[in-house]
């Protein structure tokens, strides 16, 4: 989740579930946003998606299967704006997507959420153990960070207790460790959210830009012999280890 957008979200999305399904582990990537950025990168639609789900236009879960143990629900595109404005008038407005959804039987959900905060969000806060936020190392990302951690605990207060997703960490996504603007704002970072603030770093590269033209994800994008596949195989692992630790604690 953030609040600003080119904070590589999608891309984290796609790479973790892909990182997941890679070790044998049935995930279901489901896109959540109007841009339908996911749906966009794999040029895979469904009658069968989010917003028609919601809209009772769906009865039955028909998911697209993009790989082994990975499978996709599209956002439904513009379609995701009725969705929104249905879910802003009915009694279960915070509830329907968990509702709906509650017998989804994945081992593991990523989301892919927009870059705002709406119904969607609240719906979507209120359905997930974990919430990650991305963040790319300048101002912009480090002032929608800030904003969505604030959104999220004044959200999980008005909620009393209903609402158990946790933040589980903060992921730079982007970055230039060379320039002093992102030695500053990841030094900003660590300062204020240490606890959470992920230590594998994904830096600018090339190849996390080119694999999405080519409908990939990171690790099946020139095979994975890639600096971006190295980067991210560093943080999905580290994202997992964290939620096995949190799993334990409770």
């Amino acid at each position: 989740m953030t609040m600003k957008g080119g904070q590589a979200k999608t891309t984290l999305a796609i790479n973790f579930a892909s990182r997941i399904a890679r070790a044998s582990r049935d995930v279901l990537l489901i896109d959540s946003d109007i841009q339908a950025n996911i749906t966009t990168t794999f040029q895979r639609d469904h009658f069968c998606n989010l917003a028609n789900i919601v809209l009772g236009k769906v009865r039955n879960f028909e998911f697209i299967q993009l790989a082994q143990h990975l499978s996709f629900l599209p956002s439904g595109g513009e379609a995701m704006v009725e969705f929104s404005s249905y879910l802003s008038h009915t009694n279960f407005k915070d509830t329907l997507f968990k509702n709906l959804l509650s017998t989804i039987n994945h081992n593991i959900i990523v989301i892919d959420t927009a870059p705002s905060w709406n119904e969607v969000s609240r719906n979507i806060l209120m359905y997930v153990d974990y919430v990650i936020v991305p963040v790319v190392t300048d101002y912009l990302g480090y002032s929608g960070c800030d904003q969505i951690m604030s959104y999220i605990d004044e959200f999980k207060q008005s909620k009393l207790g209903q609402c158990k997703a946790e933040v589980l960490g903060i992921a730079v996504t982007r970055s230039h460790p060379r320039t002093k603007l992102a030695r500053t704002i990841t030094a900003g970072l660590q300062e204020r959210w240490s606890d959470l603030l992920f230590k594998s770093m994904v830096e600018e590269s090339v190849s996390i830009q080119e694999a999405p033209a080519f409908q990939q994800n990171i690790f099946d994008y020139k095979n994975g012999r890639t600096r971006g596949a190295r980067m991210y195989d560093q943080l999905c692992r580290e994202i997992m280890r964290r939620i096995v630790r949190q799993r334990k604690n409770v």
